[in-house]
């Protein structure tokens, strides 16, 4: 509709969906030219008219004055006819946040507009619904949830629009998409508009169709706009009309046009179609069946356990084993493991960063963990520093954080990760900018650390961000920080359990300094279905101590502890501090097998001490 109106000289920045009001005879035009093509169902000019797209023009206390004049202008356009009228619903994120999941709180909100155009659409007794130009199989379902929450008998045609042969944009295949929107309610589900005619048809050809519920409604080849904003697009009539036919061959049932498909498009294709549809119904039933003998293999990888996928070329190349090296949850499900944090420097010199890693190594830890510019502070990149140790025999756990990266750098950021051989994450939101040592740096959070988890389990699958298929699967084991210092912890526990439905692996806490909470943390995760780290930071001053409780957000020491501290002598407040955090060590031992241990001011004479407390205590208890 939009594009054809352009062509009928309407600029290409009017709303199109305001002229059902300021123009009602034009729009008209347009269906009448289409229902005497030989279209047997016209669509509403309401693609847009959502109360969030309306806004923009300052149309939005209009969304159902705009939508019910548009059925009605469809309705005299196809009087005297048989041809239906199908109310036209489009997404209201469209391609806005790229490849970002939504929270609860946005299905909500979007929801809540697709309900206002939905009402008006079904108040004017249309013949039924299309959803269409979906890019994200996950907001056309809340979509199709509204619609179906509203109405149980209204037909539906639910239609995506991927931009990769074969996968929607957040990274689903095909055959699972249209089977999940056939269990959410849709009639008759399809693809439109971007790929264009053969984009579909092979996307068509990779998948087995079960029935005739399936539409087809491409656009007219791929766009081009010129200096003057005129559109136009690569295809001709006759080429559409011929592919549009193989896709009616295939089973496809529901046929038609989307952007710069015109009137001649639609008679052509009309035409075409005539001997198909006459063709002998084995033929038919055949093509229902089977797929076209020359389609490709779906190029989307099925998932894949971590254990099972295939190591980075490089990384073994550079002798880094990946299927040898147990992965964290591997060894937290076995026995007692030690993970220490190093702060990676603020500086060029990392000489003692690796001379710690190494001396932790020795002393028994498991994996040393990076953060990604904790506090929001400048800090050597951790991706650099994991391949270094790589190359010494001490396996990395990565922070990557929300705070840094767009969507693009994440997901190249982790690319490089699996590159390298680096497979154990830990994922997390970021201290804002504010608060580091460039204060007015911006803070990206394109997405959350859940949403980043979901689509780090897509790499798994082997599917990037933009729904790409990445030609082999990555390996990714994927933790989530849990932060039990706050007011409402039962909410935080609820919090972390969607987190571990997202497809986080483990979980890390942040430093406890009391046994009550331990134990409190065992409890509620004793049935979450992954291990936990109890976070452990030795304190070194009773400055240190306090500090930590009243200005480092997530961390909170008790008041017995604060006093212990405040109690020793000045020389040895860090020795009590030390003592403190063995017994902290021990308590940990009853309820959690692993231990994270954060090394204060890059001290780590204190972490190797303590590891070396942890595998004393745990060989004793082995003897015993």
């Amino acid at each position: 509709m939009a594009t054809y109106l352009h062509q009928c000289g309407v600029p290409i920045r009017v709303c199109a969906e305001e002229l059902n009001l300021s123009n009602p005879k034009l729009v008209e035009d347009v269906h009448r030219s289409y229902v005497e093509a030989g279209s047997t169902l016209i669509q509403t000019n309401t693609f847009a008219g959502n109360g969030e797209h309306l806004s923009r023009y300052g149309l939005d206390t209009k969304v159902r004055e705009l939508n019910r004049r548009a059925v009605e202008i469809a309705r005299a356009a196809t009087a005297r006819t048989d041809a239906m009228v199908y109310g036209t619903i489009g997404p209201v994120r469209g391609g806005t946040r790229y490849g970002a999941l939504l929270t609860d709180d946005e299905k909500v909100k979007l929801g809540e507009v697709y309900a206002a155009q939905i009402a008006a659409l079904l108040e004017s007794n249309v013949d039924g619904l299309v959803l269409e130009t979906f890019p994200d199989l996950e907001e056309l379902l809340v979509a199709l949830d509204v619609v179906r929450a509203m109405s149980f008998d209204i037909h539906v045609v639910a239609n995506l629009s991927p931009e990769e042969v074969g996968v929607t944009r957040d990274g689903v295949r095909l055959d699972r998409a249209f089977a999940s929107l056939r269990d959410h309610g849709a009639n008759i589900v399809g693809l439109n508009c971007r790929l264009g005619p053969y984009g579909i048809l092979r996307s068509y050809e990779r998948i087995r169709l079960d029935g005739p519920g399936y539409a087809a409604f491409p656009n007219a080849g791929i766009l081009h706009r010129s200096e003057s904003e005129k559109l136009s697009y690569t295809g001709d009539v006759s080429n559409f009309a011929s592919v549009m036919s193989e896709l009616a061959r295939l089973g496809v049932t529901w046929l038609g046009g989307c952007c710069g498909t015109t009137p001649e498009h639609i008679r052509a294709m009309v035409e075409q179609l005539s001997s198909v549809l006459q063709a002998p119904m084995q033929e038919m039933s055949t093509a229902l069946r089977e797929p076209s003998p020359d389609a490709p293999n779906i190029i989307v990888e099925e998932q894949t356990s971590p254990s099972r996928t295939a190591a980075s070329p490089v990384a073994a190349a550079r002798g880094f084993d990946v299927e040898a090296s147990p992965s964290i949850v591997d060894l937290l499900n076995t026995r007692t493991t030690v993970i220490v944090e190093l702060d990676p420097p603020k500086h060029l010199q990392s000489d003692k960063f690796i001379q710690g890693a190494i001396a932790l190594q020795r002393a028994g830890v498991d994996m040393i963990t990076m953060a990604d510019n904790s506090l929001g502070t400048v800090r050597m990149s951790n991706l650099a520093l994991a391949s270094v140790l790589k190359q010494y025999g001490i396996e990395p756990l990565v922070h990557v954080t929300c705070r840094d990266r767009n969507l693009i750098g994440q997901q190249s950021h982790l690319m490089g990760l699996h590159l390298l051989g680096v497979r154990n994450i830990l994922l997390i939101t970021g201290d804002p900018s504010k608060y580091g040592d460039l204060p007015g740096a911006t803070s990206v959070y394109d997405v959350s650390s859940m949403d980043l988890t979901k689509m780090v389990r897509k790499l798994n699958d082997g599917v990037g961000f933009s729904g790409r298929p990445l030609q082999r699967s990555a390996n990714f084991v994927i933790g989530t920080a849990f932060n039990p210092h706050v007011h409402n912890f039962d909410k935080a526990i609820d919090r972390l359990k969607r987190k571990v439905a997202a497809g986080a692996d483990y979980v890390m806490t942040q430093p406890v300094y009391e046994e009550a909470l331990m134990e409190r943390i065992a409890e509620a995760t004793r049935d979450l279905g992954v291990p936990v780290c109890i976070g452990i930071m030795p304190l070194t001053t009773v400055r240190n101590a306090e500090f930590l409780h009243d200005q480092v957000p997530g961390i909170s020491i008790p008041a017995d502890v604060l006093a212990r501290m405040r109690e020793a002598a000045p020389d040895r407040d860090g020795e009590v501090g030390f003592e403190i955090a063995q017994e902290l060590t021990d308590a940990a031992a009853a309820y959690f097998r692993g231990i994270y241990l954060i090394t204060p001011f890059m001290r780590y004479d204190i972490t190797v001490r303590l590891t070396q407390f942890i595998r004393a205590r745990v060989a004793n208890e082995s003897l015993a």
